[in-house]
């Protein structure tokens, strides 16, 4: 079973409006300038290397990338959580405010794994065009993943609620775990 995709999907979430937008993405540009979330793996300040803003006390970029490759008959799917350093920035050093980010990174990875969750519980053996599937579901989990992140801040007020916080880390704490099957990148969608 021969099939050419040719699609690569974005969701970039930045604390300056919740941009959320699916669009093309230059790879090789990008290697250098992103962090691939990784368990046990905690950004440090030297990570962020964007323009200072005033409006918080820190921004983090992230967005969820899904890019199909054929191997052997078999269509497989990354889904990664990624951290853009360039478009990511710290005003005031502080252990507390690198955990407020960090969890930011951490709800990237979350959704990542219900996106990658949600296409390894469908049936693609009938689906005639699964990029039109795969986008549908990509951007079902964007739109809660950009309202669950505002949602964070807004409770956190960007990280000035020590309380909240800590509920928050908890709570994704709690949500990955649960999710932990689904840590793999690589999704096969479509097995010959």
């Amino acid at each position: 079973m021969k099939k050419t995709f040719s699609f690569l999907f974005v969701l970039v979430v930045g604390f300056s409006g919740y941009a959320q937008k699916s669009q093309p993405v230059n790879l090789k540009k990008l290697k250098n300038d992103t962090i691939i979330w990784q368990k046990d793996s905690l950004l440090t300040q030297a990570d962020f290397k964007g323009k200072v803003t005033k409006q918080w006390a820190g921004c983090c970029a992230t967005f969820l990338m899904v890019e199909p490759k054929e191997t052997n008959g078999n269509i497989i799917f990354s889904v990664q959580a990624v951290f853009i350093k360039s478009k990511s920035n710290i005003i005031k050093t502080s252990e507390y405010i690198l955990k407020h980010e960090q969890l930011h990174f951490d709800i990237c990875e979350l959704f990542a794994r219900k996106l990658r969750k949600e296409m390894l519980e469908t049936d693609f053996t009938k689906v005639k065009n699964i990029q039109h599937v795969i986008q549908t579901m990509y951007n079902k989990i964007n739109m809660e993943y950009a309202k669950y992140e505002e949602k964070y801040d807004q409770d956190t007020n960007h990280g000035e609620n020590p309380a909240k916080q800590k509920v928050w880390e908890d709570d994704v704490a709690i949500q990955m775990k649960a999710l932990d099957q689904y840590s793999s990148t690589e999704v096969n969608v479509v097995k010959s």
